[in-house]
């Protein structure tokens, strides 16, 4: 069932075609390092806020209908002693959210609200979407035990690096709402927290994890099943100028990183603070033999030179990972694949590398080479979990 309300936002784009622009509310409230898209991240946040005994409102997209901001599976946590974290769209979607979750936080009551992200007339204040986002406030109370230790698991669960699913149970009873959440992966659940001591459907609990969050109905009963994915590792291999500008965006985007270099000066904590780790290789010829990637793993190869290019190419490509780009022109391109190609590589492995790496915008700076670099890597992840 929607219920309306009127609201809107917009879009923005310059080697890529980037991705849509987001104007988050109350963005001075946020807390430092807080990354929107970073699902680890924000529940590393909620796990630790509700160890300390704050309580909550979590606000969750369970569905958009049309054009939104923001998809389905977006999170926001609003803090009672004020600020918030993640982000459900940004302006007047974001701004009544907030509001919805004041609420929850007087009253301890779940709400289920809609938004309508359309204008209905040229004076209105509103979205210009053109569809209509569904969203759950759900109270979770860090003085309640059995909240913190569901959240905890989830989040070391992430942490782990292991897939699964939060499922999310609401059920509505007059103008009442109630929620209970299960942790579930491999056909079990893992953990849950259920006030109404309702359990998960068997087939629900045995439904292969799906990419996307998706909204079921069983009988009253509405599933909101969220899929837990790690983070995606983005290896950069080469610590030059670009990998200097493009690990903080990756870091923004809600990437680990990994910058490996065989200079062992330039893979330094002052120049990646905000890499996830730094290795320093003797040689780009055996570089990825320590390192754990597959196809959660993302390989952005941007050496100082054309063998340590190649070197890492012919290794990358054994792999398999989710992405491989590489900086260079397509002759150089050109040159590297025909040396693969004698060496047994296929016409199907080479297809797979971006090169030159990242989307066309243009870009000629070290600074917009790595932004182009970066949509390309939101490009290929959107793709991944149905979105693209």
């Amino acid at each position: 069932m929607w219920y309306g309300v009127n609201g809107g936002n917009g879009s923005r784009n310059r080697r890529a075609e980037a991705g849509e622009g987001i104007d988050v509310a109350h963005e001075s409230d946020r807390a430092p390092g807080d990354v929107a898209g970073d699902a680890t991240a924000l529940y590393a946040r909620l796990a630790a806020l509700l160890a300390s005994g704050e309580r909550l409102a979590l606000c969750t997209i369970l569905r958009v209908v049309g054009s939104g901001p923001r998809s389905a599976g977006a999170r926001m946590l609003v803090r009672e002693r004020g600020g918030s974290s993640g982000t459900v769209g940004g302006g007047l979607l974001e701004a009544r959210a907030t509001t919805w979750a004041q609420e929850v936080l007087r009253t301890g009551r779940a709400l289920c609200r809609s938004f309508v992200l359309d204008l209905q007339q040229p004076t209105d204040e509103g979205m210009t979407c053109g569809g209509k986002a569904e969203v759950l406030v759900d109270f979770l109370d860090g003085t309640a035990l059995a909240v913190r230790d569901l959240f905890t698991q989830v989040h070391a669960h992430l942490t782990r690096g292991e897939g699964g699913c939060l499922a999310t149970a609401i059920s509505r009873l007059g103008d009442d709402i109630t929620t209970d959440h299960f942790l579930v992966a491999g056909g079990v659940s893992l953990a849950s927290l259920s006030a109404s001591g309702r359990s998960l459907p068997e087939d629900l609990l045995l439904a292969p994890a799906s990419a996307t969050p998706t909204l079921v109905e069983r009988g009253t009963v509405r599933y909101f099943l969220d899929p837990l994915t790690p983070p995606i590792t983005v290896y950069v291999f080469g610590g030059g100028h670009i990998a200097a500008h493009l690990v903080p965006l990756c870091h923004l985007l809600g990437f680990r990183t990994v910058v490996v270099d065989d200079r062992a000066d330039v893979v330094s904590r002052s120049r990646f603070p905000q890499a996830t780790e730094l290795v320093a290789t003797p040689s780009f010829d055996h570089a990825l033999e320590s390192l754990p990637i597959g196809e959660n793993g993302y390989v952005v190869i941007v050496t100082r030179g054309h063998a340590g290019d190649e070197a890492v190419l012919r290794q990358s490509l054994r792999r398999r990972p989710g992405y491989i780009g590489m900086i260079g022109s397509r002759r150089k391109s050109a040159l590297i694949f025909e040396q693969l190609t004698r060496e047994g590589l296929s016409p199907d492995d080479l297809a797979r590398v971006a090169c030159p790496i990242g989307l066309p915008i243009g870009a000629e700076t070290p600074e917009e080479i790595a932004v182009s670099i970066a949509a390309q890597l939101v490009a290929v992840r959107a793709g991944r979990h149905g979105r693209a």
